[in-house]
C-alpha cells in the first residue's frame, strides 16, 4: 500500500496539468504575511514570509485582486504563460485615510495588523503574535513574550516568565513548538515534558503561532494548545537592527544589561539569502521568601494543622542568557529551494542561597548556604526542502535535531551546607504545637505573614552555637535529544481544495542522573562552628521580606562566606572538619539508584488532511493523524528488607497508539465576521519521571513507592466554537467556547497491595478514567483611529479566560474506598490580560496588566481536600515607552512587576500560607537602532 502511495505522488508531475502564479506581497516595513490575493472569485493569502503561490486553468491575461487592512486594494495585470509565472515582489501602499498613516507611522500598529490578518485568514482557531510587537512590551524571554496571548498565563522562577499554560490547563498538556517541533526539556527541579521557557530569548522570534484546536499536520500531544515559536528567516531586502540597553533590579540592588543585532541579505542575485542574529541579557535577580510546613499526615484532625517548620529563603540570581540564531535560505530556481535554521541558546544560573529553617517539633534551627551556577542549553539545527513538483503538486521535507542539557557548571558540583543548633520556642499551644491562630485548639498563635518563630532568650541564633551537621553534593545532569524527519506533499487541483499529506518520525532519547554524596559532621569528633570559617554580611538587598515589615530581622545573623561553601568537601576540608562519607550514591547502589534512568521513545506519525471551499461562505478542513509511540523505559527497583537493601535492574515498555480524527469549519457570515467550529483529538504523553520504573519497595514498614512505564496517555476530545467580529479598522471582538472530554486523567495513587500475602501501602502514578474541562474566552482589540486630535492614538487589547474541570479523586479512610469531587490540579480558573496603549507621532506607551487566578497545585491524597496545596491568584503590572528620536532609531523604556505583586501558594484556604515570595520591580532603558 505505501509503495502504490508513493508511485503515486511520483506520477503526479506528469498527469496534473496548471499554471502557478508565484509572488511575494510587502509593504516598506516588510512582508505582509495573510494578504488575500483573488483571481475570478478565488483565491489565496500569502505565507508568514508574504509569499503565495495560486493555480489558474487558462493562460493569457488576468487580474489579481490583493487586499490587506490599511492598504489601498491593489490590481495586478498578469499574461499568464504556460507553467510557473513569476511576479516578484510587489508592493503596497498605505490607504488615503488616517488608518493608512497609522499603520506606516505606528511603531506597533503594524504588528497588529499582521496578527490580525493571519489570525483571520486562518483554517483553524488561532491566536499571533508578530516580532515587531514582542518588541514593545519589556518581554525578554520566550514566556513572557506569549502570555499577552489571549488565553494564556505563565508561572516564574526569581520573577521572570518560566512555564506557560494555555486556556489554564496544566502546563504539561500545552506542545511547545520551535519551528514545527516540540522543544526538548531538561531542568535541574523537573524531568517532567514542562518546557523551561527562560532559556529561550524572545529577540530570536519571529512569529508565535498559537493553535487553540490543531489540525491534523501538526503534532497531536497539545490538548491545551500548540504554541509555535517561528525563528527569524532570511528578509527579502539587507537588514540590520541593534538594541543594546541597561537596566537595573530593585530586589537585588544591581544592574544589568541587554543587547541585541540582527543582520541578513540576499545575494548571488536574491537566490542567496540569510540571517544572522545574536542576544545576550545579562542581570542579577533575587527573592526573599518564607515557606511553611504543615503536620498533615498526623492522624489527630486538630494537630494535622499544626506547624512543623517555618523556613526564611532569601535567593540571589547572577543570571545571563545568551542566544544565537541562523537561517539560510538558498533558491535554485523558481521551483526548488532549501532553507536551514540554526538555534543555540545558552542559560547561566548562578545561585546564590541562605535559608534558616526553625523546627518547631524537633527543637532545633539549622542554617543552609549553597551556591552554584545552573547551566542548562539548547541547540536546534533543521535543514528543509520546499520544491513544486507541478502546477498542482508540491513537497517540503525537513530533517532535524536538537538537544537540551541541564548540569551544573562546576563540574564538583551543588555543594550544600547545613548547620544546626538547639533551639526553645515560645508562644506554643497547649499541645505543645505550633499553630496559626485560626488553627489553634486555644486560639494562640500567629497570622499570615506575622508568622514568628518567638525563640526562648536561652537559645539565640548564633553563628558559634550552630555547629556543622552534614554537606550535601549534588552532580545533577538531565538531558534530552530529538532526531526527526518528516515530508510532506500538497494537491492542490483547483483553488477550492487542497489536499495535504504527510509524516514524521521522531526518535527521542531521555536521561536523567542525580548522583549525590553526603558528609556528615560531630561523629568523627567535634563538629566545626559557622564562626570558624567566617562570616559576611547577610544580603539584605535593601532589607529582608520588607514588604511585609521585615519581621525576622532579630533571627537573621550574618553567615559563612558562600565562597567557602564549595571548598567543605575537598580531601584538606573533609580531613580537618572530621567529615564522615556517610553516603555515595551511583546508579548501582540504593541510595539513588530509583534517580537514574534513561528511556527511549520513538514516534511514528501519518497524517491526511483536506481543505474544501464548499462555498465563498463555508469552508471545511478535517482529517486523520496517526502517531504510534513506542517508549522503553530502564530504572532500577530497590527494595528493603531484614537483610539490607538490594538492587535489581528493571526495564520496561509502554507502547500505543493515538488516533486523532479532526474537523474544522469556518463559515464567513460577511466580510467582517466569522464562526468556526472544530472537532479535535488530541492527547498528552505521561511525564518522564512518572515513567521512570524505578521502585523503591520497604519491607520493614510496608511501603511501595514506585513509577509506573505502564502509564496510558490522557486523551481529549475537544469541541471549540469562535465567533470573531472584525472592525473596520485595527481591532476585533472575539467570543469562544470549548469543552474537553478526558480519559485516562494521570495522578498519584495510593493504594495497599499484597506481596507475598503482606498487605503493602503502594503509590506511584496510575489513570484516572473520567474528567472534563470546560469554559469560554471573550477578546477585544480596538484603536481608537476615528477619534480626533491626539485622542486617536489611544488603544486597548483585552481578553478574558474562565476555565472549570471535574474529577473524581480515589483515596482510602481504613479499608473504605471514597471519591473527592475535584478541579484538575494546575487549572486556573480565571485568566485576564489587559492593555491600554497610546501611539501618537514619535510617542508610544503601554501599561499591560496580567491576572492568574487560584488553582489547585498539588492533591495530598491521604490526606483530603482540607489539606490540598493551592497556587493563589496573582495580578502583575508592566510598563513599556518609547519615542522616535529619527525614523530610524527609538529610545525606549521597560519596566516589570510594577506592582510587586507575590506569588503565594496556601494550604487549604488562603490565609494559611505555605510559600510567599516577592521579587519587587526591575527596568531597563535602552536604544533600538533600524540601520537598514
Amino acid at each position: 500500500m505505501i509503495r502504490r502511495l508513493l508511485l503515486l505522488f511520483l506520477l503526479f508531475p506528469f498527469f496534473c496539468s496548471a499554471q502557478q502564479i508565484r509572488g511575494s506581497i510587502l509593504s516598506k516595513e516588510g512582508p505582509l504575511p495573510a494578504a488575500t490575493i483573488v483571481i475570478d472569485g478565488t483565491g489565496t493569502q500569502t505565507d508568514l514570509s508574504g509569499v503565495f503561490d495560486i493555480a489558474v486553468r487558462k493562460t493569457g491575461k488576468i487580474t489579481l485582486r490583493i487586499n490587506y487592512v490599511g492598504f489601498a486594494t491593489k490590481t495586478v495585470e498578469v499574461d499568464v504563460k504556460p507553467g510557473i509565472n513569476q511576479l516578484g515582489a510587489i508592493l503596497m501602499e498605505p490607504a488615503n485615510d488616517v488608518l493608512g498613516e497609522v499603520v506606516v507611522k505606528g511603531a506597533s500598529a503594524g504588528s497588529q495588523v499582521r496578527a490580525i490578518s493571519i489570525k483571520k485568514n486562518a483554517s483553524g482557531i488561532m491566536e499571533v503574535l508578530a516580532a515587531d510587537a514582542i518588541g514593545k512590551l519589556p518581554d525578554r524571554n520566550a514566556a513572557e513574550a506569549v502570555q499577552r496571548i489571549q488565553g494564556v498565563s505563565i508561572e516564574r522562577d526569581q520573577g521572570e516568565g518560566r512555564y506557560v499554560s494555555v486556556r489554564g490547563t496544566p502546563i504539561q498538556w500545552s506542545a511547545t513548538l520551535l519551528n514545527g517541533n516540540r522543544l526538548p526539556t531538561a531542568s535541574l527541579d523537573y524531568t517532567d515534558r514542562r518546557i523551561q521557557m527562560d532559556i529561550f530569548p524572545s529577540e530570536l522570534i519571529e512569529y508565535v503561532q498559537l493553535s487553540k484546536a490543531i489540525t491534523p499536520d501538526i503534532e497531536g500531544d497539545a490538548i491545551g494548545g500548540s504554541i509555535n515559536f517561528i525563528t527569524k528567516a532570511a528578509p527579502l531586502a539587507r537588514t540590520l537592527r541593534i538594541n543594546a540597553a541597561g537596566g537595573y533590579g530593585d530586589q537585588a540592588h544591581k544592574g544589568s544589561y541587554n543587547a541585541s543585532v540582527v543582520y541578513g541579505d540576499r545575494l548571488l542575485k536574491d537566490k542567496l539569502g540569510f540571517v544572522l542574529s545574536a542576544v545576550v541579557w545579562d542581570r542579577t535577580s533575587a527573592q526573599d521568601r518564607y515557606n511553611m510546613n504543615y503536620d498533615f499526615t498526623n492522624t489527630n484532625p486538630k494537630q494535622s494543622y499544626s506547624i512543623t517548620d517555618l523556613q526564611l529563603r532569601d535567593y540571589i540570581a547572577h543570571r545571563r542568557t545568551t542566544g544565537l540564531n541562523a537561517g539560510l535560505e538558498y533558491k535554485f530556481n523558481d521551483r526548488h529551494k532549501i532553507q536551514f535554521k540554526g538555534i543555540y541558546s545558552e542559560f547561566m544560573d548562578g545561585q546564590m542561597v541562605r535559608e534558616t529553617y526553625f523546627y518547631f517539633n524537633a527543637k532545633n534551627a539549622t542554617i543552609t548556604s549553597r551556591a552554584s551556577n545552573y547551566h542548562t542549553n539548547l541547540y536546534s539545527g533543521a535543514l528543509s526542502g520546499q520544491s513544486l513538483l507541478s502546477g498542482k503538486l508540491s513537497l517540503d521535507w525537513e530533517a532535524s535535531i536538537d538537544k537540551s542539557k541541564f548540569q551544573f557548571k562546576d563540574p564538583g558540583g551543588y555543594p550544600v551546607a547545613t548547620f544546626q543548633q538547639v533551639a526553645t520556642y515560645e508562644g506554643l499551644a497547649a499541645d505543645g504545637k505550633k499553630y496559626l491562630a485560626m488553627d489553634a485548639p486555644d486560639g494562640k498563635g500567629d497570622v499570615i505573614d506575622a508568622v514568628l518563630p518567638h525563640l526562648s532568650a536561652a537559645t539565640p541564633i548564633s553563628s558559634t552555637a550552630m555547629k556543622l551537621s552534614q554537606v550535601v553534593m549534588l552532580r545533577s545532569t538531565n538531558w534530552e535529544e530529538n532526531k526527526r524527519f518528516s515530508f510532506n506533499f500538497k494537491y492542490s487541483p483547483n483553488n477550492k481544495f487542497h489536499l495535504k499529506t504527510g509524516g514524521k518520525f521522531i526518535h527521542k532519547d531521555k536521561v536523567v542522573q542525580t548522583p549525590y554524596s553526603v558528609y556528615l559532621g560531630g561523629i568523627l569528633g567535634a563538629a566545626p562552628t559557622m564562626a570558624s570559617f567566617g562570616s559576611e554580611p547577610f544580603p539584605y538587598n535593601g532589607g529582608f521580606l520588607t514588604e511585609i515589615g521585615s519581621p525576622y530581622n532579630n533571627v537573621i545573623i550574618d553567615q559563612m562566606p558562600l565562597s567557602q561553601v564549595k571548598t567543605l568537601v575537598t580531601p584538606e576540608s573533609i580531613a580537618n572538619n572530621k567529615l564522615l562519607p556517610f553516603q555515595i550514591d551511583s546508579a548501582t547502589n540504593a541510595s539513588g539508584a530509583t534517580k537514574y534512568f534513561t528511556g527511549v521513545e520513538n514516534v511514528y506519525a501519518l497524517y491526511v488532511m483536506g481543505e474544501y471551499k464548499v462555498s465563498e461562505q463555508l469552508t471545511l478542513t478535517g482529517g486523520i493523524r496517526n502517531e504510534y509511540n513506542k517508549v522503553i523505559f530502564n530504572g532500577s527497583k530497590v527494595t528493603t528488607g531484614a537483610g539490607g537493601k538490594q538492587v535489581t535492574a528493571l526495564t520496561q515498555d509502554n507502547s500505543y497508539n493515538a488516533f486523532l480524527p479532526m474537523l474544522h469549519m469556518k463559515y464567513t457570515i460577511t466580510d467582517k465576521d466569522i464562526l468556526r467550529l472544530a472537532y479535535t483529538r488530541s492527547f498528552a504523553r505521561a511525564d518522564f519521571n512518572n515513567l521512570n520504573p524505578g521502585t523503591t519497595q520497604d519491607d520493614i514498614n510496608k511501603v511501595i513507592t514506585r513509577g509506573n512505564a505502564s502509564l496510558k496517555p490522557t486523551f481529549a476530545s475537544n469541541f471549540d466554537l469562535m465567533a470573531e467580529h472584525y472592525f473596520g479598522g485595527i481591532g476585533m471582538v472575539n467570543f469562544g467556547a470549548f469543552y474537553k472530554k478526558l480519559t485516562d486523567l494521570i495522578y498519584t495513587n495510593q493504594s495497599s497491595a499484597s506481596v507475598n500475602g503482606v498487605q503493602y501501602l503502594v503509590s506511584e502514578p496510575d489513570n484516572l478514567q473520567h474528567a472534563w474541562l470546560a469554559g469560554f474566552e471573550a477578546g477585544f482589540v480596538k484603536r481608537f483611529t476615528g477619534l480626533p486630535g491626539i485622542w486617536k492614538g489611544f488603544g486597548i487589547d483585552a481578553n478574558y479566560t474562565f476555565t472549570d474541570s471535574r474529577v473524581k479523586i480515589p483515596r482510602f479512610v481504613g479499608d473504605q474506598k471514597m471519591e473527592d469531587a475535584s478541579v484538575i490540579p494546575k487549572q486556573a480558573k480565571h485568566i485576564f490580560n489587559a492593555s491600554l496603549m497610546y501611539e501618537y507621532g514619535k510617542f508610544m506607551a503601554r501599561v499591560a496588566g496580567n491576572y492568574k487566578g487560584k488553582y489547585l497545585d498539588v492533591i495530598r491524597q491521604a490526606a483530603g481536600p482540607d489539606h490540598y496545596r493551592w497556587y493563589a491568584q496573582n495580578f502583575t503590572v508592566d510598563f513599556s515607552a518609547s519615542y522616535a528620536i529619527t525614523p530610524k532609531i527609538r529610545t525606549f523604556l521597560e519596566l516589570n512587576n510594577l506592582t510587586n505583586a507575590p506569588v503565594r501558594y496556601y494550604h487549604g484556604t488562603f490565609d494559611r500560607v505555605e510559600q510567599a515570595e516577592w521579587y519587587s520591580i526591575r527596568g531597563q532603558i535602552g536604544v533600538s537602532a533600524k540601520i537598514f
